[in-house]
């Protein structure tokens, strides 16, 4: 697996395009099948072969639909913890909850970017028997059956009923399964995959590690997609990634989200698995938009964060904010250098804490600027590319193991060690407070609590607000408010949530996207979820 070196990070992916590889030598060699490997991981991460200017797939805007962009427009974009002021057509819909049938960009393309990842792996797997002895065939079957478990895993999350199809039912008119059989269906290739990876694998790969957080986080919302609460399970899966030992949280938290993510050894053992990038070698606007996005071109320059240009578009709303603690509760003297959690990492100079406005244009006043990720490296220095980062994104990272073996165990999972959820999320909070004097105990993470800043109470809303903190801008947030019963609901609202600007409750519906009509008008067999 060496010339899989970051996977991503120094690609060399497997061409589409005849004319660049004819089809009899697709898979005539060894180098081959490793770069049709790299180019299944690749897909998270870029839009296509030829640059961020490239599509793999047709009437796909290169930059705005990457499959990660989309992921984290689709997590993040429609919750209390970011809006977006940009005026193309998508933003209305997402920022408020309102979309419906018509085509929208952000959906479109992580529903076709999901079933591209499963289309380039079930034409793996049908060639992979093949490869010569000095590939470990075993080893990259597991990997890529891994890549399309998560394609699939994000398609039950986002659209619950995508087409399902493997290389062992090949058809051009793939039907559904329920969204209950896609789950068994995802847990057990997982399963069927664990023990042909590896312990510790290659950064960037999948490995044992990888396969336990995925599962683990599966199992905290098993209830939402099968109606069977699975949270023992997801305490076997975190436990198997912290007694392996192979990860520990990184010293300090700003490293996990900068430029050298993916090098520096105190920051990457805590990533379990990343998208990878790279701003020579992988240049999307995958993560280089949420970077570049966050930022101001007032603000822009590489000696402030590695990137010369800012557009302004993805803020935080007042919720997020709100759910970190300031040495007053004066909002008025609040600024981004006086949180005390300095997990919270934003920019607030001339700007207000709440979004007001509903029309989508260009602010610099609404909302704080989220400053988390960045362009520079840990010593200081911007990365290789002024316009698209090095930062790796972390899908899966140890602080999120420990926050889903904190609620399983909180909500009853049997195995659960209360002790031991108390010191996993003590551990988090020592790290953003700089000592102990915030601490928890077990009555913390069981009580009802108000989230997001509001007069809102849910059960187990502190460990709701704990994600909040820890995971902010990591696509984690839609499906962290549904299990929570809240992404929908009219008791907890946040700006512009059903087409209001102080927030409204919507249809239940939303909690899931609808299949796109691009894809039902070509397949008579698909359904389209309820409501839509």
């Amino acid at each position: 697996m060496l010339p899989l070196t970051g996977c991503v990070g120094d690609l060399d992916v497997f061409p589409l395009d005849d004319q660049v590889i004819a089809s009899d030598k697709a898979y005539s060699d060894a180098e081959s099948y490793t770069k049709a490997l790299n180019k299944i991981y690749s897909v998270w991460a870029l839009s296509g072969q030829d640059g961020s200017g490239s599509s793999d797939i047709s009437g796909l805007d290169p930059g705005n639909t990457v499959f990660l962009r989309c992921w984290y427009t689709l997590q993040v974009g429609t919750t209390d913890e970011a809006k977006c002021a940009w005026n193309d057509a998508w933003v209305k819909s997402i920022n408020s909850l309102t979309w419906s049938t018509a085509q929208v960009e952000s959906i479109e393309g992580v529903y076709q970017r999901g079933m591209y990842v499963v289309a380039l792996v079930n034409d793996f797997m049908k060639n992979i028997g093949n490869a010569p002895e000095e590939i470990n065939k075993e080893q990259y079957a597991a990997e890529a059956r891994f890549c399309r478990a998560l394609a699939y895993y994000a398609l039950m999350d986002l659209f619950a009923r995508p087409p399902f199809i493997t290389e062992n039912n090949y058809s051009l008119a793939p039907t559904q399964l329920s969204r209950a059989e896609l789950f068994n269906w995802i847990e057990s290739e997982l399963t069927g995959i664990y023990n042909s990876l590896p312990d510790k694998p290659v950064y960037g790969c999948a490995g044992k590690a990888a396969v336990d957080a995925l599962l683990a986080r599966m199992y905290l919302n098993a209830e939402v997609y099968t109606g069977t609460p699975r949270y023992k399970d997801c305490i076997i899966r975190c436990n198997n990634i912290i007694t392996s030992q192979n990860y520990q949280l990184a010293e300090n938290y700003a490293e996990l989200f900068m430029a050298d993510n993916g090098e520096n050894p105190t920051a990457n053992r805590e990533i379990i698995y990343p998208v990878c990038f790279d701003g020579v070698s992988a240049q999307s606007y995958g993560i280089g938009a949420i970077i570049l996005g966050s930022r101001s071109s007032s603000e822009s320059g590489p000696a402030t964060y590695g990137c010369d240009a800012g557009w302004d578009g993805f803020r935080s709303t007042g919720n997020l904010v709100r759910t970190f603690d300031f040495g007053t509760d004066d909002e008025s003297q609040w600024t981004a250098d006086n949180i005390l959690d300095k997990r919270g990492i934003f920019y607030s100079n001339n700007r207000n804490i709440d979004i007001v406005t509903m029309a989508q244009t260009t602010f610099t006043t609404e909302g704080w600027a989220v400053y988390k990720y960045t362009n520079l490296a840990s010593d200081g220095t911007a990365g290789k590319n002024t316009t698209f980062p090095d930062t790796d994104f972390p899908l899966f990272r140890l602080a999120d193991v420990y926050l889903m073996y904190a609620e399983a165990t909180a909500r009853g999972g049997e195995g659960g060690n209360m002790q031991n959820a108390v010191n996993y999320i003590n551990e988090l909070r020592a790290r953003g407070y700089g000592n102990h004097n915030h601490d928890i105990d077990a009555g913390w993470l069981t009580a009802t609590a108000e989230v997001g800043g509001t007069n809102a109470s849910v059960k187990y809303g502190n460990i709701l607000n704990e994600r909040a903190r820890e995971m902010y801008w990591e696509a984690t947030r839609r499906t962290d408010l549904i299990r929570f019963g809240l992404f929908t609901d009219s008791k907890y609202t946040w700006a512009e949530k059903g087409g209001v600007i102080t927030g409204i409750g919507v249809k239940e519906k939303y909690n899931v996207f609808p299949i796109p009509t691009s894809d039902l008008s070509v397949n008579g067999s698909l359904v389209q979820n309820e409501g839509y």
